[in-house]
Protein backbone atom coordinates (compact mmCIF):
# COMPACT_ATOMS: atom_id res chain seq x y z
CA UNK A 1 0.00 0.00 0.00
CA UNK A 2 1.19 3.67 -1.01
CA UNK A 3 0.44 6.22 1.33
CA UNK A 4 1.45 9.96 0.66
CA UNK A 5 1.39 13.59 1.96
CA UNK A 6 1.98 17.22 1.73
CA UNK A 7 4.50 19.10 1.07
CA UNK A 8 6.34 22.36 0.04
CA UNK A 9 3.82 24.15 -2.86
CA UNK A 10 6.77 24.98 -5.77
CA UNK A 11 6.50 28.21 -7.49
CA UNK A 12 8.98 28.05 -10.21
CA UNK A 13 7.01 30.68 -12.82
CA UNK A 14 9.28 31.51 -15.99
CA UNK A 15 8.06 35.47 -15.21
CA UNK A 16 7.70 35.62 -11.21
CA UNK A 17 11.00 33.42 -10.36
CA UNK A 18 12.91 33.53 -13.26
CA UNK A 19 14.59 30.36 -12.82
CA UNK A 20 14.94 30.28 -9.10
CA UNK A 21 12.34 28.48 -7.93
CA UNK A 22 10.64 29.51 -4.31
CA UNK A 23 9.46 27.19 -1.92
CA UNK A 24 5.97 27.96 0.11
CA UNK A 25 6.59 26.24 3.32
CA UNK A 26 4.15 25.74 6.43
CA UNK A 27 1.67 24.19 3.97
CA UNK A 28 -1.39 22.86 5.89
CA UNK A 29 -3.80 21.28 2.87
CA UNK A 30 -3.22 21.24 -0.97
CA UNK A 31 -6.08 20.03 -2.81
CA UNK A 32 -6.34 19.40 -7.00
CA UNK A 33 -9.25 19.13 -8.77
CA UNK A 34 -9.71 18.34 -12.10
CA UNK A 35 -13.03 20.20 -13.02
CA UNK A 36 -13.50 17.51 -15.80
CA UNK A 37 -17.24 17.39 -17.08
CA UNK A 38 -18.05 14.15 -19.16
CA UNK A 39 -20.97 14.44 -21.33
CA UNK A 40 -23.40 10.88 -22.23
CA UNK A 41 -25.56 11.37 -25.04
CA UNK A 42 -28.63 9.12 -26.63
CA UNK A 43 -31.32 9.95 -28.43
CA UNK A 44 -35.30 8.72 -28.70
CA UNK A 45 -34.74 5.16 -30.24
CA UNK A 46 -32.67 4.19 -27.39
CA UNK A 47 -33.13 3.51 -23.51
CA UNK A 48 -29.53 4.51 -23.03
CA UNK A 49 -27.07 6.84 -23.93
CA UNK A 50 -25.24 5.49 -26.82
CA UNK A 51 -21.45 7.78 -26.96
CA UNK A 52 -19.80 10.08 -24.13
CA UNK A 53 -17.07 12.38 -24.74
CA UNK A 54 -15.33 14.51 -22.86
CA UNK A 55 -16.86 18.14 -22.64
CA UNK A 56 -14.32 20.40 -20.12
CA UNK A 57 -11.50 20.40 -18.05
CA UNK A 58 -10.90 23.02 -15.09
CA UNK A 59 -7.95 22.14 -13.43
CA UNK A 60 -7.60 23.95 -9.93
CA UNK A 61 -5.52 24.15 -6.74
CA UNK A 62 -6.55 24.85 -3.11
CA UNK A 63 -4.06 25.35 -0.16
CA UNK A 64 -3.80 26.62 2.86
CA UNK A 65 -0.51 28.09 4.65
CA UNK A 66 1.68 29.63 7.78
CA UNK A 67 4.45 30.62 5.84
CA UNK A 68 3.09 34.50 5.39
CA UNK A 69 6.03 36.50 4.44
CA UNK A 70 7.31 33.53 1.46
CA UNK A 71 3.60 33.62 0.09
CA UNK A 72 2.85 37.32 -0.02
CA UNK A 73 6.19 38.80 -1.04
CA UNK A 74 5.78 36.25 -4.19
CA UNK A 75 2.14 36.12 -4.83
CA UNK A 76 1.37 39.76 -3.34
CA UNK A 77 -2.24 41.21 -2.39
CA UNK A 78 -3.79 40.65 -5.95
CA UNK A 79 -2.30 37.39 -7.66
CA UNK A 80 0.82 36.08 -9.20
CA UNK A 81 0.78 34.77 -13.27
CA UNK A 82 1.63 31.31 -13.45
CA UNK A 83 3.76 30.46 -16.69
CA UNK A 84 6.58 28.33 -17.81
CA UNK A 85 9.39 28.81 -20.12
CA UNK A 86 13.13 28.44 -20.47
CA UNK A 87 13.37 29.49 -17.04
CA UNK A 88 10.48 27.99 -15.37
CA UNK A 89 8.17 24.77 -15.24
CA UNK A 90 4.89 26.98 -13.13
CA UNK A 91 3.45 25.78 -9.68
CA UNK A 92 4.38 22.62 -8.48
CA UNK A 93 2.45 20.49 -5.99
CA UNK A 94 4.85 17.68 -4.08
CA UNK A 95 3.06 14.35 -2.44
CA UNK A 96 5.87 12.47 -0.44
CA UNK A 97 5.66 9.10 -0.57
CA UNK A 98 5.80 7.23 3.10
CA UNK A 99 8.08 4.73 3.94
CA UNK A 100 7.05 1.19 5.37
CA UNK A 101 8.60 1.37 9.01
CA UNK A 102 10.12 4.98 8.87
CA UNK A 103 8.66 8.00 8.06
CA UNK A 104 9.10 9.48 4.59
CA UNK A 105 10.94 7.76 1.56
CA UNK A 106 14.46 9.52 0.26
CA UNK A 107 14.19 12.78 -1.82
CA UNK A 108 15.94 11.39 -4.72
CA UNK A 109 14.05 8.02 -4.27
CA UNK A 110 11.92 8.76 -7.44
CA UNK A 111 8.70 7.59 -5.71
CA UNK A 112 7.02 10.96 -4.95
CA UNK A 113 4.37 12.08 -7.01
CA UNK A 114 3.59 15.78 -8.15
CA UNK A 115 1.73 17.89 -9.80
CA UNK A 116 2.27 21.00 -11.93
CA UNK A 117 0.31 23.13 -13.18
CA UNK A 118 1.91 25.08 -16.30
CA UNK A 119 -0.42 28.10 -16.77
CA UNK A 120 -2.23 30.19 -14.86
CA UNK A 121 -2.48 32.45 -11.69
CA UNK A 122 -1.90 32.10 -8.12
CA UNK A 123 -5.08 34.12 -6.21
CA UNK A 124 -4.70 34.55 -2.33
CA UNK A 125 -8.51 34.17 -1.10
CA UNK A 126 -8.57 34.86 2.39
CA UNK A 127 -6.01 35.69 5.74
CA UNK A 128 -7.45 34.48 8.95
CA UNK A 129 -5.95 35.25 13.23
CA UNK A 130 -7.43 34.55 16.37
CA UNK A 131 -6.62 35.51 19.34
CA UNK A 132 -3.16 33.55 20.33
CA UNK A 133 -3.56 31.83 17.02
CA UNK A 134 -1.23 31.07 14.31
CA UNK A 135 -2.10 33.63 11.06
CA UNK A 136 -3.03 31.68 7.83
CA UNK A 137 -3.48 32.25 4.62
CA UNK A 138 -5.42 30.75 1.80
CA UNK A 139 -4.98 30.43 -1.67
CA UNK A 140 -6.03 29.17 -5.54
CA UNK A 141 -4.27 28.51 -8.56
CA UNK A 142 -6.51 28.04 -11.51
CA UNK A 143 -4.48 26.27 -14.40
CA UNK A 144 -5.08 27.57 -18.04
CA UNK A 145 -4.16 25.98 -21.04
CA UNK A 146 -1.66 27.76 -23.35
CA UNK A 147 -1.61 26.03 -26.57
CA UNK A 148 1.29 23.86 -26.01
CA UNK A 149 1.54 21.98 -22.41
CA UNK A 150 -1.27 20.36 -20.80
CA UNK A 151 -2.70 23.06 -17.94
CA UNK A 152 -1.86 19.54 -15.41
CA UNK A 153 0.42 17.18 -16.14
CA UNK A 154 1.65 14.46 -13.18
CA UNK A 155 5.00 12.74 -12.21
CA UNK A 156 4.21 9.21 -10.76
CA UNK A 157 7.73 8.39 -9.98
CA UNK A 158 9.00 12.21 -8.88
CA UNK A 159 12.09 13.30 -6.95
CA UNK A 160 11.24 15.88 -4.15
CA UNK A 161 13.36 19.32 -4.53
CA UNK A 162 17.31 18.82 -3.67
CA UNK A 163 18.71 20.59 -0.95
CA UNK A 164 15.07 21.96 0.60
CA UNK A 165 13.37 20.91 3.92
CA UNK A 166 10.14 22.41 4.32
CA UNK A 167 10.38 23.84 8.10
CA UNK A 168 8.31 26.47 9.69
CA UNK A 169 10.86 29.09 9.79
CA UNK A 170 8.10 32.17 11.23
CA UNK A 171 4.70 32.35 12.77
CA UNK A 172 2.69 35.41 12.98
CA UNK A 173 -0.29 36.54 15.22
CA UNK A 174 -2.83 38.97 15.85
CA UNK A 175 -1.31 42.38 16.20
CA UNK A 176 -3.13 45.65 16.89
CA UNK A 177 -4.99 47.31 14.53
CA UNK A 178 -5.65 51.45 14.59
CA UNK A 179 -7.82 53.49 13.20
CA UNK A 180 -6.35 56.89 12.61
CA UNK A 181 -3.83 56.14 15.26
CA UNK A 182 -6.63 55.05 17.83
CA UNK A 183 -6.19 51.27 18.88
CA UNK A 184 -9.05 48.79 18.30
CA UNK A 185 -9.44 46.72 21.92
CA UNK A 186 -9.92 43.25 22.94
CA UNK A 187 -9.34 41.85 19.45
CA UNK A 188 -10.49 38.03 19.32
CA UNK A 189 -10.43 37.14 15.21
CA UNK A 190 -9.38 39.16 12.01
CA UNK A 191 -10.27 38.17 8.52
CA UNK A 192 -9.04 39.21 5.51
CA UNK A 193 -10.78 38.69 2.39
CA UNK A 194 -9.29 39.65 -0.87
CA UNK A 195 -11.98 40.21 -3.14
CA UNK A 196 -10.34 39.21 -6.03
CA UNK A 197 -13.06 38.41 -8.86
CA UNK A 198 -11.84 36.35 -11.70
CA UNK A 199 -12.54 35.81 -15.62
CA UNK A 200 -12.02 32.85 -16.69
CA UNK A 201 -12.77 31.65 -20.43
CA UNK A 202 -12.33 29.75 -23.01
CA UNK A 203 -13.22 29.66 -26.68
CA UNK A 204 -13.31 27.66 -30.35
CA UNK A 205 -14.69 24.25 -28.38
CA UNK A 206 -11.54 24.59 -26.21
CA UNK A 207 -11.60 21.80 -23.91
CA UNK A 208 -9.59 23.51 -21.21
CA UNK A 209 -9.49 27.63 -20.07
CA UNK A 210 -7.55 29.75 -22.34
CA UNK A 211 -7.19 32.61 -20.18
CA UNK A 212 -7.77 34.02 -16.39
CA UNK A 213 -7.21 37.07 -15.27
CA UNK A 214 -8.03 39.37 -12.54
CA UNK A 215 -11.62 41.30 -12.93
CA UNK A 216 -12.14 42.69 -9.95
CA UNK A 217 -10.72 43.33 -6.45
CA UNK A 218 -12.69 44.54 -3.59
CA UNK A 219 -10.78 43.89 -0.34
CA UNK A 220 -13.14 43.36 2.96
CA UNK A 221 -11.72 42.55 6.54
CA UNK A 222 -14.28 41.63 9.42
CA UNK A 223 -13.04 42.55 12.86
CA UNK A 224 -14.35 40.57 15.83
CA UNK A 225 -13.76 42.54 19.09
CA UNK A 226 -14.93 41.81 23.13
CA UNK A 227 -14.59 45.66 23.65
CA UNK A 228 -18.33 46.67 22.78
CA UNK A 229 -16.80 50.41 23.59
CA UNK A 230 -15.36 50.56 20.39
CA UNK A 231 -18.72 52.00 19.45
CA UNK A 232 -17.47 55.38 20.84
CA UNK A 233 -14.73 55.65 17.86
CA UNK A 234 -17.24 53.72 15.09
CA UNK A 235 -19.87 55.68 16.15
CA UNK A 236 -23.77 54.94 14.78
CA UNK A 237 -22.84 55.63 10.90
CA UNK A 238 -19.68 54.36 11.06
CA UNK A 239 -16.30 55.63 10.00
CA UNK A 240 -14.87 57.27 7.02
CA UNK A 241 -10.91 57.30 6.81
CA UNK A 242 -8.68 58.56 4.19
CA UNK A 243 -6.08 56.87 2.69
CA UNK A 244 -3.58 55.54 4.94
CA UNK A 245 -5.27 55.83 7.97
CA UNK A 246 -5.85 52.52 8.54
CA UNK A 247 -3.29 49.84 9.55
CA UNK A 248 -3.33 46.50 11.18
CA UNK A 249 -0.20 44.08 12.10
CA UNK A 250 0.35 40.37 12.06
CA UNK A 251 2.65 40.12 15.58
CA UNK A 252 5.43 38.06 14.59
CA UNK A 253 6.28 35.49 17.15
CA UNK A 254 9.91 34.73 18.31
CA UNK A 255 11.59 31.13 18.26
CA UNK A 256 11.97 29.46 21.73
CA UNK A 257 10.13 33.30 23.62
CA UNK A 258 6.84 35.32 22.54
CA UNK A 259 7.07 37.58 20.15
CA UNK A 260 9.91 39.80 18.30
CA UNK A 261 9.95 43.34 19.72
CA UNK A 262 7.80 45.74 18.02
CA UNK A 263 10.60 47.82 16.81
CA UNK A 264 12.16 45.36 14.41
CA UNK A 265 11.09 44.94 11.38
CA UNK A 266 10.11 41.38 11.08
CA UNK A 267 6.14 42.03 11.42
CA UNK A 268 3.84 42.32 9.04
CA UNK A 269 2.31 45.31 8.41
CA UNK A 270 -0.88 45.95 5.79
CA UNK A 271 -2.44 50.16 5.05
CA UNK A 272 -5.53 50.57 3.78
CA UNK A 273 -5.91 53.11 0.98
CA UNK A 274 -9.50 55.10 1.35
CA UNK A 275 -11.61 53.03 3.42
CA UNK A 276 -15.10 52.46 6.26
CA UNK A 277 -14.94 51.28 9.08
CA UNK A 278 -18.33 50.16 10.30
CA UNK A 279 -19.75 48.14 13.31
CA UNK A 280 -22.04 45.32 11.78
CA UNK A 281 -23.64 43.29 14.85
CA UNK A 282 -23.17 43.08 18.29
CA UNK A 283 -24.60 39.84 20.13
CA UNK A 284 -23.45 36.67 22.49
CA UNK A 285 -22.47 36.39 26.07
CA UNK A 286 -20.07 38.21 27.03
CA UNK A 287 -20.77 40.25 23.94
CA UNK A 288 -18.26 40.59 21.16
CA UNK A 289 -18.86 43.05 18.48
CA UNK A 290 -18.58 42.59 14.44
CA UNK A 291 -16.72 45.09 12.27
CA UNK A 292 -16.10 45.52 8.56
CA UNK A 293 -13.60 47.80 7.24
CA UNK A 294 -13.99 48.25 3.09
CA UNK A 295 -11.45 49.79 1.37
CA UNK A 296 -10.90 51.16 -2.01
CA UNK A 297 -8.43 52.77 -4.36
CA UNK A 298 -7.22 55.80 -4.59
CA UNK A 299 -6.75 56.99 -8.10
CA UNK A 300 -4.53 59.95 -9.55
CA UNK A 301 -0.49 60.36 -10.03
CA UNK A 302 0.51 58.61 -6.93
CA UNK A 303 -2.34 55.93 -6.97
CA UNK A 304 -3.17 54.12 -3.17
CA UNK A 305 -3.95 50.22 -3.58
CA UNK A 306 -6.70 49.41 -1.31
CA UNK A 307 -4.56 47.24 0.27
CA UNK A 308 -1.00 47.63 0.66
CA UNK A 309 1.45 44.61 2.44
CA UNK A 310 4.75 45.14 3.78
CA UNK A 311 6.16 42.01 4.94
CA UNK A 312 9.57 43.31 7.29
CA UNK A 313 7.58 46.04 9.31
CA UNK A 314 8.20 47.51 12.58
CA UNK A 315 5.45 47.82 14.88
CA UNK A 316 4.59 51.53 15.31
Amino acid sequence: MNLFTDYAVGLDAHTAQAGTPVYIAGIQNVSLNSGLQTLAQGGNESIYNTHGALVSGAPAASLSTIDLKTFLDQCGVTAMKIDNGLSGDGLILYCPKYAPGASREANDASTHWSATLASGMLVPRTLSVSHQQTAAISADAIATFDGTTAPVTFAETADLPAGIYPSVAAEWTLGKIMLNAVPLTGLQNVTIDFGIQLIVRGSDSSTFPLIVSVEKTQPVITVVGAHIGDTATLTEQGVYYTAEQVVLYLKKKAEGGTFVVDGTAEHIKMTLGKARADWVSIDGNPKTITMRLTSWYTAGVAPISPLAINTASAIT
